[in-house]
């Protein structure tokens, strides 16, 4: 009867082990998940950037070049149509990764074709600006159509610390890029009264959208670590299963560059960085629009109902 019970007692127990490898399992895949989606945010996030910095450049609009000013306006309309198109790839990825875990390789190509088309134009974009010995406008228009190809790599993969770090930089090239511009066309007052309103009425709101947006992208890459942090400390677990709590501990706070946690932590600095070019993108456009800059990332000051992320294992 004792040897009965016992290994009743063992198969029970064996079961339960199962069950909560099952459960640790899901919760590992929930937030891999989420990780996963917050990564394709951060990419479409920075497409918003991408087309809300070319709502500020205009061309100097006192003393108009001599330039193809048709071609201009054709080159920035074929840009527009191309980014309503890629908008509606970006929602195609991110309902596929959020039904199957994954971007299908149909949408992938798709996706960076669209991109390359769009880096394309740009390229054409800034050849025009080229040839009207406009270098700053060439410069920006050249790193967006780079900063599109970089953002769109992200969208269509699972989260990627290489392809993450890669977009943060074409987004800096970008930031400095436009203020390049914004610091040559303010010095030299090139934008006429129209085009001054223009980037108030039309830039402007649109980069305050921007903000919030941002403001609350990062809370949510907080939340997501607090969530990853809970996970891998619960204290809870049975010492019958300490190793495998020690397992999955070590798997979410390893040093390995493979671990959820460094990659989410390599995403909340692109959110901040990104957060700031945003801010730094609203200085420069109250700048062109001849308007007082109000106070932005190079002070110090968070974006409203910005918070601080959490100081997570590792972080320096």
């Amino acid at each position: 009867m004792k040897k009965i019970l016992a290994k009743h007692k063992k198969a029970l127990m064996v079961v339960g082990i199962f069950l909560l490898l099952a459960a640790i399992a899901w919760a590992a895949a929930e937030l891999s998940g989420q990780a996963n989606s917050m990564a394709q945010d951060a990419g479409s996030n920075s497409a918003e950037l991408e087309m809300v910095t070319l709502d500020t450049l205009k061309k100097p609009s006192k003393q108009p070049p001599p330039c193809d000013w048709q071609r201009e306006k054709q080159l920035r309309h074929q840009i527009t149509e191309n980014d309503a198109r890629y908008k509606e790839l970006i929602s195609i990825a991110k309902s596929e990764m959020k039904s199957g875990g994954k971007v299908t390789e149909g949408t992938q190509k798709e996706v960076l074709s669209q991109a390359e088309s769009y880096n394309d134009l740009q390229a054409q974009y800034s050849s025009m600006w080229n040839d009207c010995n406009c270098k700053t406008r060439a410069n920006l228009a050249a790193k967006l159509g780079t900063t599109r190809v970089k953002s769109a790599a992200v969208v269509v993969s699972e989260i990627d610390q290489k392809k993450l770090d890669e977009m943060n930089a074409a987004q800096q090239e970008m930031k400095a890029a436009r203020r390049e511009y914004v610091k040559k066309a303010s010095a030299n007052d090139e934008l006429s009264s129209e085009d001054k309103k223009a980037v108030e009425a039309n830039a402007i709101p649109q980069v305050s959208k921007l903000m919030e947006v941002m403001a609350k992208f990062v809370q949510n890459i907080a939340g997501l670590m607090n969530e990853i942090q809970k996970s891998a400390q619960d204290s809870s677990l049975g010492s019958c299963i300490t190793g495998i709590y020690s397992t999955v501990k070590s798997f979410i706070f390893s040093g390995s560059d493979s671990t959820l946690l460094q990659k989410v932590q390599t995403l909340s600095t692109v959110a901040q960085n990104m957060s700031a070019n945003v801010q730094d993108t609203m200085a420069d456009a109250q700048t062109l629009a001849g308007l007082a800059v109000s106070t932005g990332s190079s002070s110090g000051v968070s974006m409203p109902g910005q918070t601080a992320l959490p100081k997570l294992p590792g972080s320096k």
